[in-house]
């Protein structure tokens, strides 16, 4: 998946002499985050967000009034609290490569970079949440979802695949994974406009060997309940 597919293309960004107050009202007015801070160039120099200005009126105004809680804030530049060179992506990137990036710097965001390094989008957390969504198929209402754990050898996904084949049902989606046990996992998820096409081939698929566990309107049903040491 193409991080120009999920990225957010209309950035709002600030100059480094933008005011934390000016910073909190483009959070609010807009019900965002975080703002990249870029240069006149558009490169991207800084990043701050409304945790960032939370975290710096407490310390700097306790015991003030609201009108000089506001002051600190007018006259406090975003440079002066920002994270300074944030961890950044480029476009022509994807949104796996994205998610692993985050995972490697600790980071809920990256601003998204051309060639020239200046700002064109941002990716955030939640963009990563909705692509992994989709992919999966999750956000369909309808159909079927089946898991698998596989041994991982030619022809065992394909035994799945032509079960499904023999009752005519769509296939949505199918992830699959090698695990650290040497594994294949394998997530299939199918429907069909023929309501008995669909359940002859969920009972077919139930009698699998490797049926972990399988989801139809919202319910999850595991094969296996998992015996927890309370």
């Amino acid at each position: 998946m193409l991080i120009l597919d999920w990225m957010k293309s209309n950035v709002i960004s600030v100059p480094p002499d933008a005011s934390l107050l000016q910073c909190r009202k483009l959070f609010k007015d807009n019900h965002i985050g975080r703002l990249p801070v870029v240069d006149a160039d558009k490169i991207v120099v800084g990043l701050i967000s409304a945790s960032d200005i939370n975290a710096f009126a407490p310390q700097r105004t306790t015991g003030l009034e609201i009108l000089e809680v506001l002051d600190i804030l007018g006259e406090t530049p975003a440079k002066q609290i920002m994270t300074v060179d944030p961890v950044t992506i480029n476009y022509k990137g994807t949104v796996e490569q994205a998610a692993q990036r985050m995972i490697e710097k600790r980071v809920a965001c990256l601003p998204v970079v051309n060639d020239e390094e200046k700002l064109v989008g941002i990716l955030t957390e939640w963009d990563i949440f909705k692509a992994l969504v989709s992919i999966s198929g999750a956000a369909m209402p309808e159909g079927v979802e089946m898991a698998f754990k596989l041994e991982n050898k030619r022809g065992t996904l394909r035994e799945i695949l032509d079960m499904l084949k023999e009752y005519g049902v769509r296939i949505s989606t199918v992830l699959s994974i090698i695990s650290d046990d040497g594994m294949r996992q394998v997530k299939i998820r199918f429907w069909s406009e023929d309501a008995e096409a669909e359940n002859k081939a969920l009972e077919k698929l139930k009698d699998h060997a490797g049926l972990r566990y399988w989801a139809r309107g919202g319910e999850v049903y595991l094969r296996d309940k998992p015996d927890f040491k309370l």
